[in-house]
Order: C-alpha cells, then structure tokens, then sequence
C-alpha cells in the first residue's frame, strides 16, 4: 500500500522541492506573513545610492540648522537674563543710594524728555546738584537724588537712568557777566 516514501508523496504534490534546503536550486526570496520583503535580505534595499546620500546629507542640515536655531535661541535668553540683572543692580542702586526729598523745600527745575519739571530740596541739596556732588536719576517714572559715586555705577550699567544737568552758568556775552544766574534756572 506504500506508494513510496512521505518524501516522494509531498514532491508528487508540488509541497516539497528536490533536494530540501540543501544543495538544489536557488531559494525564492522570503516573505513576511504581511508580504513586504523580509527585512534581513540583503538585496531588500531599493534606493539607488545616490538617493541615500541625498537623504543623508538633508538630515544633517536640517540638524545643523536645528542647533544653530538653539544656539541663537540660547544666546537671546542669556543676553535677556544679563539685562534683567542690570537693571535689578541699577533699581537696587537707585532705591538704596537715594537722598531723601524735602517734603516742603524750594522746587529745582530740570528738564526730563523735553518736559519742564521740579523737585522740592532743601539748601544743602540744592548746593550738591549745582555743583555735581550729587544727580538725578529715574526708576519706574519717578526721580532721585543720588551721589556722584553712586551716578557713576549707574552710567557703567546703563547711562539712560540718569538725567543730564544743566551745565552751569557759563556766561557766553561779556555784558552779562556781572549778574549770576540762579542754578535752577539754567538749562
């Protein structure tokens, strides 16, 4: 009853090959179960090189750019973060060196933005500004008197929180040298 042997049968049926995995002909490529080509066969890959190298090339410019937009997003931080501590030192300087106003004194005039404006002080403050001891300086729209020292520190950080003061009575017209013009009202 045996026609031959199990081998014979599934080679008769078209199952089998001659000569099983060895020896024989050349393997047909393999499959995964969903039908794309299995990913450890060596001639799978069907991008010519040239293309492969275009595609590389792209991703690392693209990366290059990434980190140069990084690199300038960075620098902007810190440069923002160095002007935020100027101006806390400058603020700091400004409320903690400040003389205190006279809350009924003779105003002095100076000039801020074009605008004509006064503070009231006292003598001795009044002598300081006229002779440079001290100056004006401006936090948050609001004016101080602080020393020269303490202008100076100002100017090194940031020269925009100080006023510019009148440069004294310089008399330019020999005709009027003989009278004497009042600190407060030189611009």
């Amino acid at each position: 009853m045996s026609k031959g042997s199990l081998q014979d049968q599934l080679l008769q049926s078209g199952l089998a090959q001659k000569g099983g995995k060895k020896g024989g002909g050349k393997q047909p490529k393999q499959k995964s179960a969903w039908g794309r080509v299995n990913r450890h066969d060596k001639e799978a890959n069907t991008k010519p090189p040239k293309e492969i190298e275009a595609a590389k090339k792209a991703a690392a410019e693209k990366l290059e750019r990434e980190r140069q937009q990084a690199r300038e997003a960075g620098a902007r931080q810190r440069e923002d973060e160095q002007r935020r501590a100027q101006r806390a030192e400058i603020r700091q300087l400004i409320l903690d060196h400040a003389e205190k106003l006279a809350s009924h004194g003779e105003p002095f005039y100076f000039v801020d933005q074009g605008r004509i404006l006064s503070l009231p002080v006292n003598a001795r403050l009044r002598r300081g500004l006229a002779t440079r001891k001290l100056r004006l300086a401006t936090w948050d729209k609001r004016y101080y008197i602080v020393s020269a020292a303490t202008a100076d520190k100002i100017a090194q950080r940031d020269p925009a929180y100080l006023l510019a003061l009148p440069s004294g009575g310089e008399i330019r017209d020999p005709a009027y040298a003989g009278f004497e013009v009042p600190d407060d009202l030189v611009w």
